[in-house]
Order: C-alpha cells, then sequence, then structure tokens
C-alpha cells in the first residue's frame, strides 16, 4: 500500500504515532526543534527553525547550531498578517537560515509574504524549499514551478477558497500534501489523519484516479526532502 505523506507536521505537539504515514516534522523555536530532533525515525524526518511569530521573541544561534543534526530547516519564513516581529527583523530570519541551510530543503511559511519569500529563496540560490500551505498569487506558481520548488496542499482544501484556487491551477509535479499537524484551524485539530480528504479533492479536481495521485505525491516528497524509502 502506497504510504501518505505529509510534507509539514508539528510532530512534536501530537505524541502520536501513524502508521502508514511518512512525516517531515515541522520545529516553531529552540525547545521544540529540541524535541522534533529526538523524534527522528525512518519515516520521520526532522526539522529545525524559528517560525516567523516567534521571531520577536527567539535568539537565532542557538538554532543555527542545530541544523547540522536535522534533516530539513522549518518551518521558516515571512508573515507580514500575524506576526509581531517587523518585517525588517523577519527578513533577517529567514536570510539567515537560508545562507546557513547546508543545501537543506526549507520548508517555508509566507503568509501575505509569498513574492517576498520566494524572491529571497531565488536570491540565496536555495535548490529545494516548500512554500507550505500555498493561497498565494496564482501567477507565481509558474515563479515556483520554474526554481524547482513545491507548494503543498492542506485539507482546509475542502473549503478554503483560495487554496482551491491554487489547487485547480498548479500542475501535481509541484504539489505535496501536508496536514500542518498540532495546529488549529477553524476549531479543528489538524493531524495527519486528514490527509486522505485531500487527496480526495485533489482526485475530484484533477480528475485523475488516486492511486496515480499518491504515486506522484510520493514522487514529488522523495524529490523534496531527498528521501529514500527506509
Amino acid at each position: 500500500m502506497t504510504p501518505y505523506y505529509d510534507a509539514h507536521c508539528h510532530y512534536y505537539s501530537l505524541k502520536k504515532k501513524y502508521e502508514n504515514f511518512v512525516i517531515a516534522a515541522v520545529s516553531d523555536d529552540y525547545s521544540s526543534s529540541l524535541e522534533t530532533l529526538s523524534l527522528k525515525d525512518k519515516n520521520v524526518l526532522v526539522g529545525v527553525a524559528i517560525h516567523p511569530w516567534n521571531v520577536h521573541r527567539e535568539k537565532l544561534e542557538p538554532v543555527l547550531k542545530l541544523i547540522p543534526k536535522a534533516d530539513f530547516i522549518g518551518e521558516v519564513g515571512l508573515d507580514y498578517r500575524l506576526a509581531q516581529a517587523p518585517k525588517d527583523m523577519q527578513i533577517e530570519y529567514f536570510t539567515k537560515f537560508l545562507q546557513e541551510s547546508q543545501g537543506k530543503l526549507i520548508n517555508v511559511h509566507a503568509l501575505d509574504a509569498w513574492k517576498d519569500a520566494l524572491d529571497l529563496l531565488i536570491k540565496y540560490d536555495v535548490k529545494r524549499a516548500i512554500l507550505h500551505w500555498y493561497s498565494g498569487p496564482i501567477e507565481l506558481l509558474k515563479d515556483i514551478e520554474g526554481a524547482g520548488y513545491f507548494i503543498t496542499v492542506n485539507p482546509s482544501v475542502t473549503f478554503q477558497k483560495k487554496h482551491q484556487r491554487v489547487v485547480e491551477n498548479a500542475p501535481l509535479k509541484i504539489i505535496l500534501t501536508e496536514s500542518d499537524g498540532g495546529y488549529e484551524y477553524r476549531g479543528r485539530l489538524l493531524e495527519p489523519i486528514h490527509i486522505p480528504e485531500a487527496i480526495d479533492f485533489l482526485e475530484k479536481i484533477k480528475n485523475i484516479e488516486k492511486e496515480k495521485i499518491l504515486k506522484i505525491i510520493e514522487e514529488n516528497f522523495k524529490k523534496a526532502f531527498n528521501f529514500s524509502d527506509p
């Protein structure tokens, strides 16, 4: 059976096992980065980060020192809507992670800052990146594809109109599935087990059978994370 792939999950906050899932576990700050590193497993890739919501209260250096132990960097980025830190401070932190990435994938949060985040990824010659829960401008999809990056589709695609328009316009070759597990959205705690809802939506919108979609998502995940079957 083809496993499900969760390219963005706050796994440290869920504290449970998910059978038949490969999970990319993101972090939000120094303490969660340490906890996430301890969760590394054959089916759990681990990331270290300072989320843009935490930039105003976290020091960079302790997290940067953890990068060699991580499989990827994330969740990092910019947030021009909800973050408390000023834009220049967010850009400073994000840029530093890009400069210190050691060629590892960058798992990006970019709410209301999609173009700025993409421009920085390209400026610093990042080879592998994910723009998580992408609900940004449709016209940027070609630039994302051209750079070799991916976007993630969340179970919220079943009702979030912006997200639906993205899926309608994005080629499957740049799409990954995610849960954003551990995050509560509109009163619902998201978990990896909700990813099949996103797959069902993709099947309907793309008019491609589910098994083929699962296989494409698997290939995309392996390419993005440089992941091999355990």
